[in-house]
């Protein structure tokens, strides 16, 4: 079969290859891969700064955001028929016995780091024609989400995030009235969605031009676009007053620092960016620290999902596709053929979410 793949540690090793056909065992369901989207991780296994090759392989097929459609099924599989529309999760358990998160299907808590993650450490991804995954690891995606379904991975990294933000505020009478989200790419975008289905007043800060085509679609979520550009985030965001969530989305370190002083008191922050090396910024630790216990203030980080995350994507998905027609689909702003896929990696200024169409192109070869 076709796929796309990378050398762990290679700068620009991304290329194609002829891979050998998986073949599913009794409890697997083989998938068609219709299209993949491509996300901050990708690049950085395309640049050689990330990325961990399988056992016994110099190459990492890459890809984790892929809707498919099932090919086969094998003997024991009972919840998926062959032509449903599936989408994978992308985290596997560790095998320690002492790991209880992913001793209890919990693997996006795993406390040793030894965890694989497919197309992206120790096992290959979905940028393929095919693959091969346990039912139990796929969520089945309704026939009228077949264009967006492949945003179904990085929404269930948001829902994951949210879920927790409202779980940890169980702990006093909390109510979310105004949110800040930082940063308008893929994740940040979804956020909103999520954040604005709970109609919490939610601002937007990105560096995209006021007006423009973020800042539009940010809009008619009915949320607000602040443009920093130039500008630091405390000019663009002093008239909000104060927020009740912060969630950060850019993996620029600073900002988060920069948007701790906004949080009211019992205020939370989630981080969902990963950052580079760059970024250092000056902190006044004590003021820092005071403020976070006098406010009852509280800070977390969030990766991957749980299965869990990726049902309630799909039902969320559904919701936001009834209250705002025609919104999500711009969040998918280019799609790419499978022999160009490298151009899904040159970024655009208004780029959101590009995909790599696989199948309509390996249908033709």
């Amino acid at each position: 079969m076709k796929a796309i793949a990378a050398t762990p540690g290679v700068r620009d090793s991304l290329a194609p290859i002829e891979a050998a056909d998986p073949r599913p065992g009794d409890r697997d369901v083989l998938v068609e891969v219709v299209r993949v989207g491509v996300c901050g991780t990708d690049s950085e296994i395309r640049e050689g700064r990330y990325g961990k090759a399988p056992p016994a392989s110099d190459y990492l097929i890459i890809g984790h955001e892929a809707l498919g459609r099932v090919a086969e099924v094998g003997t024991l599989v009972r919840d998926v028929s062959v032509g449903d529309q599936v989408v994978a999760s992308v985290r596997r358990p560790c095998p320690h016995e002492h790991c209880q998160p992913c001793r209890n299907s919990a693997n996006d808590f795993c406390t040793t780091g030894d965890y694989t993650e497919r197309g992206i450490v120790s096992a290959h991804g979905f940028l393929a024609q095919y693959y091969v995954e346990n039912q139990e690891l796929l969520t089945v995606i309704p026939a009228a989400l077949e264009e967006l379904g492949v945003l179904l991975e990085p929404m269930s990294v948001v829902e994951k995030a949210v879920r927790h933000i409202f779980a940890v505020q169980e702990r006093i009478q909390w109510e979310a009235e105004t949110a800040l989200v930082l940063g308008a790419g893929a994740i940040g975008l979804l956020a909103t969605v999520l954040l604005r289905l709970r109609d919490i007043d939610t601002y937007v800060v990105d560096r995209s031009e006021a007006g423009g085509f973020k800042s539009q679609l940010i809009s008619q979520l009915g949320a607000r676009h602040l443009s920093t550009g130039a500008a630091p985030l405390s000019d663009v965001t002093s008239e909000i007053g104060g927020v009740d969530v912060v969630l950060e989305a850019t993996g620029f370190a600073p900002l988060v620092f920069e948007a701790v002083p906004l949080l009211k008191p019992n205020g939370i922050v989630a981080m969902l960016g990963i950052s580079g090396d760059g970024g250092e910024t000056p902190v006044r630790a004590g003021q820092f620290n005071n403020s976070m216990v006098l406010g009852n203030r509280l800070m977390f980080g969030s990766v991957n999902a749980g299965m869990v995350d990726f049902r309630s994507g799909v039902e969320h998905i559904q919701q936001a596709q009834r209250r705002w027609p025609g919104v999500l689909e711009k969040l998918i702003t280019r799609r790419v053929p499978f022999d160009a896929f490298q151009d899904a990696f040159d970024r655009r200024p208004d780029d959101i979410k590009v995909v790599i169409e696989v199948s309509k192109v390996l249908l033709s070869v």
